[in-house]
């Protein structure tokens, strides 16, 4: 069991696995310590995250630890929960007749139980579309749970991909989303798209995008691949990986 820092959960998770070599369905990722601002450069804190192998912690007869284990009240302190993977038996292989809503519900209360430990109040409504598990946030703190840039929800996202992972089902994706935040954001990402496109034709010189999480730089991808005069390409390793913009 190692222990990883970053300015978000999300960074101190990929250092993990760049320095593990590994990737996310090889390992379990607890959350030790949360990021934390402070205030006048008083009070603040990095993320710390034990990323750890998952021959190193698990035994093929573990039971899972389900969400429901975990106590309902923990200070932000206290490291997350983190669910280990049902034990894979021959007798029991994934199939296209899953019933993905069960796993779904047991991800969505994974994660409101993080959310408390962060100190937002929240309720979740939870769908699957097309092996997409889409879980809608409810709360009067969409601010504290979309964070600047939209580094929380994007970190709890990603943890709840770990989750997917862990739990035996890969083939899933998950999106979160509170308050219409995620329309909202790619209008924004349009604009900058098409904004940045006339500024590279108009110089003729290429334009580096900030760093994005792999479905937002999709995102700027899909915006601009019917630009007759720009063409994009992603640089850059995670969690730094951005969006280029260049000439045709």
């Amino acid at each position: 069991m190692t222990v990883f820092t970053g300015a978000t959960v999300e960074e101190a998770i990929s250092k993990g696995l760049h320095e593990l070599n590994l990737n996310n369905s090889q390992v379990t990722t607890t959350v030790k310590t949360t990021p934390r601002r402070g205030f006048l450069g008083f009070g603040a804190r990095i993320a710390e995250v034990d990323v750890t192998p998952i021959e190193e912690e698990l035994h093929p007869d573990a039971p899972s630890i389900q969400p429901q284990d975990q106590p309902s009240h923990t200070s932000a302190e206290t490291a997350a929960p983190v669910v280990a993977p049902p034990a894979a038996t021959d007798a029991e292989p994934e199939a296209p007749r899953v019933d993905y809503s069960e796993v779904a519900h047991r991800l969505s209360d994974y994660l409101l139980t993080i959310t408390q430990q962060l100190g937002i109040d929240a309720t979740a409504k939870v769908a699957v579309h097309h092996r997409e598990v889409q879980i809608n946030f409810d709360t009067e703190q969409e601010g504290l749970l979309i964070g600047k840039h939209g580094r929380t929800i994007n970190s709890l996202q990603a943890l709840g991909q770990v989750y997917l992972n862990h739990a035996r089902f890969s083939k899933l994706s998950v999106m979160l989303d509170v308050a219409s935040y995620r329309e909202r954001r790619l209008e924004t990402l349009t604009r900058l798209a098409e904004n940045m496109a006339r500024e590279v034709v108009a110089t003729g010189k290429p334009v580096y995008l900030d760093p994005m999480p792999s479905f937002e730089r999709k995102q700027i991808h899909n915006v601009l691949a019917e630009n007759d005069y720009v063409m994009t390409y992603s640089a850059g390793t995670e969690p730094k990986r951005a969006v280029v913009i260049t000439p045709r």
